[in-house]
């Protein structure tokens, strides 16, 4: 079956190319601008009622073919104005179409999206709702990693584990492994529940974020269930036919609370350098080096001992590529080194011997990538990635006496995990007519995981087909069908993962999307083949595990208010709803009592929805947005009187003014999490030794969070960073416990009020003749 199946791929790839060879074309060239004379990209250029056309770079230009003839050539900008002109193409002589002006000034035009799409869209003209966190909000939030850069995003909660010296995050009210984190649309591989990879990423070389809340299993596959985050990473300005060369650094110091030593020990410090070179014959190189010294926080502990675990990351990247107009290749290396560190006291009894439990990590990344446009109807893109994650626990005791220094022998004190994983992607874009295109997709993605609490060394593979169609019936309205089918699986796999997504052009500033969408998530090799087992511990995995599976379904109404060349104002209201099921949970077997393992028995629900508005006047910049989260409670079903759903809110806004005659930025970032409690069931022995349970209500309260940091240009190459983070000065909050019979714990959320500044160099220039 795997075999006709690819067979059909490849003649249908293989006949796609020809079917537009069968007459004589000339190539038509030109470039865009807008109204104030800047590059216009992502314009779509066309000849009205046929299939060709093409798309503006980042430089305005474009270039397709087309038969001769007498045409209307349509140039539809990312909102919904469009001109029209009659063009007369001919042999023999260039077709050449200079200075084409849209209506917008480049204030007015949309963000453009790629995560999930067909070719680079807007986001008002995407099928899927999209957030991005643009290079411009990165640049005035001078964040150190990921996490920082996130946290004041609607819908993203963060958590830390304290122990480990890790975050975790929540994406519509799911956390861990139903949420796909993607660089540059390929999957980042992760140790367990907990998405590391989120803070092993340089935040140097992102060039933007783009955030699709509900499932993508179609395009994705495994694991996006609440939704994906796609990393898009700097790949320089692109090819334009000249030499040109381009020097970037950074250097931030940051206090952790009242905490700081002047570039190294105690406090945030930041170094990194970006070099990159274009050269005229279409070849580029870019390459990066970054060093993140985190020196940890004490807080309320004394001695050696630190609340947040110190922290030494170095991030190094290399990029090598070739590009034409219609072609771009490129292979990049990431690589991470880093240390956490956890020191801790002596005993009364021992004061000077101490032990040290440090977590050392190693994280390969290689991706080779191919976008290759064949012509105006196909186009093929290729992806190739290998991921060497490797984590090593040491445990050592140090007696500070005599300097002595020895590993420790203690059960669980000496680990290394590893895991590996290879994923391969490709996929074709076929516009067949002006109302239908059609994007195919191979996918196989294999992973490899060892351990001393993994049994053996098992994998997981499995080869999945993919399809999507999007169908414009009339120009007001769009369908996308798709459907994911397993060729092969190590796994009880789905039969067919579908979805539909659909969008409705009310006005030319109304539009409504409504989408369906079945999501899934294999088990991972920890759920599997775990393997741990002490004089506390009794768990294994369980190899006969299924995939867990969702059905979602979602809403939004964008309405854009006001759009003109002095102001935009736009409003979304948006709603989704959850069902899982075969969820796998941890759970203790009735037969063996104190023997745990996993089991396809949970079922879970979210549903939730969200109002946002957003305003550009001028310099001015401000985004609102609420939304209310609730979470399945499962005792509902036996216990009638208790609510199904337990509701939590989030507001975030962020302001922003650019004072163009001195090149200053005022930014002011802000998030309240709302109050999120949940019931708990537990079983209790009163005063006179009786057994009793109760279903009580535990959680956390409402917390606020903002940031403030002013951005001023200095020079035409050199900016200056300076602000406060953690306005609030929140360092933890103690749970909400509505039971006698339960204790209140501490959750860490910051290292209080801190202060940043920081320097950011851009050089660049072109090589002389």
């Amino acid at each position: 079956m795997i075999k006709n199946i690819c067979t059909v791929i490849l003649l249908l790839l293989s006949v796609l190319p020809a079917a537009g060879q069968n007459r004589v074309k000339v190539k038509i060239s030109g470039n865009v601008i807008t109204t104030d004379g800047a590059p216009a990209e992502y314009i779509t250029v066309s000849l009205k009622n046929t299939v060709f056309g093409g798309m503006s770079d980042g430089d305005g230009n474009f270039e397709f073919a087309a038969p001769p003839g007498e045409y209307t050539m349509v140039v539809q900008s990312v909102t919904a104005h469009r001109k029209e002109f009659p063009v007369t193409i001919e042999t023999g002589r260039e077709n050449v179409f200079p200075n084409i002006e849209v209506k917008e000034d480049i204030n007015q035009l949309e963000e453009v999206v790629v995560t999930g799409q067909f070719s680079p869209q807007s986001m008002k003209n995407s099928l899927y709702k999209v957030r991005s966190v643009n290079s411009d909000q990165i640049r005035q939030k001078a964040p150190l990693d990921v996490q920082s850069l996130l946290n004041t995003e609607i819908g993203i909660r963060l958590s830390n584990d304290m122990a480990l010296g890790e975050t975790d995050f929540e994406l519509m009210g799911m956390s861990g492994n139903n949420v796909k984190i993607l660089m540059d649309g390929i999957p980042m591989i992760d140790r367990g529940s907990t998405k590391q990879s989120l803070s092993q990423l340089d935040v140097n070389r992102i060039e933007r974020v783009e955030i699709v809340e509900g499932p993508m299993s179609v395009v994705y596959g495994t694991d996006a269930l609440a939704g994906v985050i796609n990393i898009i990473t700097k790949k320089g300005p692109g090819y334009s036919g000249e030499s040109t060369w381009r020097v970037g650094a950074r250097i931030q110091e940051e206090t952790m609370g009242k905490e700081y030593q002047f570039f190294n020990g105690e406090g945030l410090h930041n170094e990194s350098i970006d070099l990159g070179f274009n050269l005229k014959n279409g070849l580029y190189f870019n390459g990066g080096y970054t060093r993140n010294d985190n020196g940890g926080w004490q807080g309320d502990l004394t001695g050696r001992e630190k609340r947040w675990h110190p922290k030494d990351q170095s991030l190094a990247n290399g990029m090598i590529g070739f590009q034409r107009r219609n072609l771009n290749v490129w292979y990049r290396l990431d690589f991470l080194d880093e240390k956490i560190f956890g020191p801790l006291n002596g005993t009364a009894i021992e004061p000077e011997k101490v032990s040290d439990k440090d977590y050392l990590t190693k994280r390969y990344t290689h991706q080779l990538q191919a976008d290759w446009r064949l012509d105006n109807r196909l186009s093929v893109n290729l992806a190739l990635s290998y991921q060497d994650y490797k984590r090593r626990t040491q445990t050592t005791w140090t007696d500070l006496s005599t300097g002595e220094k020895w590993l420790s022998a203690e059960d669980a004190s000496q680990d290394v995990t590893q895991y590996k994983a290879w994923i391969a992607r490709a996929t074709a874009t076929w516009n067949i007519g002006p109302k239908i295109s059609l994007q195919p997709g191979l996918e196989y993605q294999w992973t490899e995981g060892k351990g001393g609490r993994i049994d053996g060394t098992p994998t997981i593979s499995d080869l999945a087909f993919f399809i999507s169609a999007e169908y414009k019936p009339w120009s007001w309205m769009s369908v996308r069908p798709g459907v994911r089918a397993f060729l092969m699986a190590d796994y009880e796999a789905p039969v067919a993962v579908p979805s539909i997504l659909t969008k409705f052009d009310l006005t030319p500033d109304m539009d409504i999307r409504l989408s369906y969408a079945y999501g899934f998530r294999t088990p991972t090799l920890q759920e599997l083949y775990f393997s741990f087992h002490n004089d506390n511990h009794d768990i294994d995995g369980n190899p006969d595990l299924k995939a867990e599976y969702s059905n979602n379904v979602t809403g939004s109404f964008t309405y854009r208010i006001l759009h003109n060349a002095r102001i935009r104002l736009t409003t979304t209201l948006s709603g989704f709803y959850n069902v899982f099921k075969d969820k796998i949970s941890l759970a203790q077997n009735v037969d063996i009592p104190n023997y745990n393992t996993y089991y396809n028995i949970g079922r879970y629900k979210t549903l939730g929805g969200a109002l946002e508005t957003s305003l550009a006047w001028g310099g001015l910049r401000v985004n609102v947005n609420a939304s209310l989260i609730g979470r399945y409670n499962k005792y509902a079903s036996d216990d009638k009187s208790l609510p199904q759903f337990r509701y939590s809110p989030e507001v975030s806004t962020t302001i922003s003014y650019h004072i163009a005659k001195s090149g200053t930025d005022i930014s002011f970032f802000y998030k309240y999490t709302g109050q999120r409690k949940e019931y708990y069931y537990h079983e209790y022995t009163t005063p006179d030794n009786k057994k009793e349970s109760e279903i009580y209500l535990r959680g956390l309260p409402s917390y606020h969070y903002g940031d403030i940091t002013v951005t001023q240009k200095l020079t035409s190459f050199l900016s200056l960073n300076v602000g406060v983070k953690n306005l609030f000065n929140l360092t933890d909050i103690r749970t909400i416990v509505e039971s006698a019979n339960d204790t209140p714990s501490v959750s860490y959320l910051g290292c209080g009020r801190s202060y940043f500044i920081g320097l950011n160099l851009m050089l660049n220039g072109k090589f002389k003749k």
